[in-house]
């Protein structure tokens, strides 16, 4: 099935995913969620689905009245090699609302 379709114009989805490569372990450093309506409230959900598994929350954020949110993990969240990690997002109103996050990776 499709999972994402990348634009000739774009070079990427501008999609919150990753894969954690063979060999290696991901380490969530940062989270950041932002949402463009002043009245909307806001949970940015991380899954996470190791290899040959289903996903399963790890995190859940609230925010409300269009102030961003930011999470910076003294102790990282580790994920082990092919997990797959997405940012869901569920909000109250129509809104444009974005997600990053800052993954380390090791091995290799």
């Amino acid at each position: 099935s499709l999972a994402a379709r990348i634009l000739t114009d774009n070079g990427q989805t501008l999609m919150a995913v990753y894969t954690v490569p063979a060999g290696c372990k991901g380490y969530l450093m940062k989270f950041v969620g932002t949402t463009d309506k002043a009245n909307d409230d806001v949970k940015y959900k991380i899954f996470a689905r190791p290899f040959g598994g289903t996903f399963n929350l790890k995190v859940e954020f609230g925010t409300q009245g269009g102030n961003p949110i930011m999470y910076e993990y003294m102790i990282p969240l580790e994920f082990d090699e092919k997990t797959d990690i997405k940012i869901d997002v569920d909000n109250s109103a129509t809104a444009g609302c974005g997600a990053t996050f800052d993954l380390l990776i090791t091995g290799h």
